[in-house]
């Protein structure tokens, strides 16, 4: 009986790590931002991940440059950026009414929304173009504190630790 129990509660504390969250499901294109923009596709759903590089409030709308991600297949936490060869894997996500850049700067959101037009923007000086997302839902993942791993036994002082990770808290 004990050994069921321990089963079950390990099995809901894994399970609630690993699910999607419910404003996130729903039927969207599988395209990701490089192919649309290599494309043109317009009026499609789409549901993509990203780190938020630089915010643009304008005004009647607040725009996020974000940088597309790989996500986690179970619960669409964004996970490594998206190597792509000759095209861009940044886009904009756009919302009417002003928030707060404070709250999004370097975080790491999923975006569900239409494509609704290309623009072309600079990187430094290298001009790439950017689809644009009219953006229903930002949901902004919750940090993750850095985590240290034993990497030898404790009597040895060495640990391994994230530092080729892009942002604190996760390793790829």
């Amino acid at each position: 009986m004990k050994k069921s129990i321990f089963l079950l509660t390990a099995f809901s504390f894994i399970s609630a790590c690993s699910t999607t969250p419910t404003v996130l499901k729903g039927e969207f294109a599988n395209i990701s931002a490089s192919t649309a923009t290599s494309t043109h596709v317009m009026d499609k759903k789409v549901r993509w991940s990203g780190l938020v590089v630089k915010t643009h409030n304008q005004k009647t709308r607040t725009c996020f440059e974000i940088i597309e991600m790989e996500n986690n297949k179970s619960s669409l936490r964004p996970k490594r950026i998206i190597k792509s060869n000759n095209t861009s894997s940044r886009f904009l996500a756009c919302k009417d009414g002003f928030m707060e850049p404070v709250a999004f700067n370097k975080r790491l959101v999923t975006i569900t929304g239409d494509i609704v037009a290309y623009t072309k923007q600079n990187i430094g000086e290298y001009e790439t173009e950017y689809p644009i997302v009219k953006s229903e839902i930002i949901y902004i993942w919750q940090k993750q504190p850095r985590i240290n791993y034993m990497a030898y036994p404790s009597y040895i002082p060495l640990h391994f630790n994230c530092y080729m990770s892009l942002y604190p808290g996760f390793c790829y």
